[in-house]
């Protein structure tokens, strides 16, 4: 790094959008009767990495972010990916029978 750091006023809109993304995100989940803690975290990550993606300057890595945040967090939603991947082939669900009716896979 080269000294360079974000100024206040940019780690406060990264901060205000966070914390937009994920109330929007529960409150998303709990309309559609589909909050689950999978489903948050999944969001959770993608809205993080997006938020990062979007409103970081490129020669900028924050100081109040620690680095090990993006990658447990990718590490979190792979683990519910895989656990859901799971669920759903103990249901006896294949790719086949999640097929639309009349349509032949």
């Amino acid at each position: 790094m080269d000294g360079r750091v974000m100024t206040t006023p940019r780690r406060r809109r990264y901060l205000r959008a966070q914390l937009a993304w994920l109330l929007a995100a529960a409150l998303c989940l709990a309309a559609l009767g589909a909050f689950s803690l999978g489903a948050y975290v999944l969001l959770a990550v993608l809205g993080s990495v997006v938020l990062d993606e979007v409103l970081t300057p490129v020669a900028v890595e924050p100081r109040w972010r620690p680095r090990w945040l993006l990658p447990v967090g990718l590490l979190a939603a792979a683990i519910v990916v895989v656990l859901r991947t799971l669920e759903l082939l103990s249901l006896g669900l294949s790719p086949g029978a999640l097929a639309a009716p009349g349509v032949v896979p």
